[in-house]
């Protein structure tokens, strides 16, 4: 089997060699481009299964270059995953690049070229589907949690199985998460906004949406606390709106607690 592809688009040579030697130890093929024009040049000529794609470049910007990746003929390079790693964090640019459809933000500043690798393996890595719980017993609350990232997947559903009124169900993207809701009916939705294809907010919508399952008590969790993000959720009927920084795994627990008591 080939070895995965990833692109570094990236105009700061230094940082781009620390991720490439990163990336390579966990068995990827790196390519690289120092300018907006070479990176599209390299996408249609490597086709990479995932983008480390920096905002401020030469030639043309993150955004022209994610812009000019969506819009692509080839179905393949439309989907691809695309991690953005910029210096700025400003809440209007991360707005705007999630429109884009990204599957992840990283500011430089506070991450390291060993961490943004295990993002991308993260990513790549294809995992089975968590497996599905037996049947419920009566009088338990149903909560599914929807969350890509593994580790935090696996923590969160842990804690939760610990709760002596909750049956647990886990997806690892956004359609896998509609379906299985749509199947179990779950009365408390965890439900992060960066995934993979569908992001939460089109998640929260479509289960707001479907008479089913508007019943179902939505607390969102993201990286970043944006006011337009927390504004959106809201009106698309999220009960809460929770940022992992500022939330231990208890404390996420605590107010799942709180939700599930409420009537």
């Amino acid at each position: 089997m080939s070895q995965q592809k990833v692109l570094i688009v990236e105009d700061d040579a230094q940082f781009a060699d620390l991720l490439a030697r990163e990336i390579t130890a966990l068995g990827f093929e790196v390519d690289y481009a120092e300018d907006g024009k070479k990176a599209l040049t390299e996408t249609e000529r490597i086709f990479p299964d995932l983008i480390l794609l920096d905002i401020i470049l030469p030639e043309m910007d993150g955004y022209q270059v994610l812009e000019a990746i969506r819009n692509n003929a080839n179905e393949k390079l439309k989907v691809t995953p695309v991690i953005v790693v910029s210096n700025l964090g400003q809440p209007e640019e991360i707005s705007r690049a999630i429109q884009y459809g990204i599957s992840d933000y990283v500011v430089k500043s506070t991450s390291n070229p060993s961490a943004i690798a295990e993002k991308v393996r993260r990513k790549l890595i294809k995992e089975p589907p968590p497996p599905l719980p037996g049947a419920v017993p009566a009088g338990k609350l149903k909560i599914l949690v929807i969350e890509d990232d593994k580790f935090l997947r696996d923590l969160e559903v842990q804690k939760l199985q610990k709760e002596p009124n909750l049956s647990v169900f886990a997806a690892m993207d956004g359609e896998q998460g509609v379906s299985i809701a749509e199947k179990e009916l779950p009365d408390i939705i965890l439900l992060d906004i960066l995934l993979p294809g569908i992001d939460g907010f089109e998640v929260l919508t479509r289960v707001k949406s479907n008479p089913v399952l508007a019943r179902a008590k939505v607390i969102m969790l993201s990286n970043f606390g944006q006011r337009e993000d927390i504004e959106r959720a809201q009106k698309l009927g999220a009960m809460r709106f929770l940022i992992k920084a500022n939330y231990t795994l208890d404390e996420i627990v605590a107010e799942v607690r709180d939700v599930a008591a409420q009537q």
